[in-house]
């Protein structure tokens, strides 16, 4: 009996929050917003990632992708915001 591939849980909400993080961090009082979405992508594509390694051909290609992407993005975004956020902090953007 072959089981129904279905899509991961959270993928859409890890590629959601991933993206949402870049943009975010490069506006100076919503840096601290991008990093939050960026962790949380991060944990739902790790989260997603080992999920599906341990249910191997349970879950859709395009949705482990999809949380794959997410998280990538995630790590782009906390970074940016975790440097905006400095820069903001000393006062380099000000000035």
């Amino acid at each position: 009996m072959k089981q129904e591939e279905k899509n991961l849980p959270l993928s859409t909400a890890a590629l959601v929050f991933g993206v949402l993080s870049i943009p975010l961090a490069f506006v100076g009082h919503l840096c601290s917003l991008a990093v939050v979405l960026g962790v949380y992508a991060i944990l739902f594509g790790l989260w997603g990632q080992r999920r599906a390694r341990k249910h191997l051909f349970r879950y859709t290609e395009a949705s482990v992708k999809r949380a794959t992407r997410g998280m990538r993005m995630g790590l782009i975004g906390t970074g940016c915001g975790i440097v905006i956020w400095l820069l903001w902090a000393s006062n380099w953007l000000l000035s």
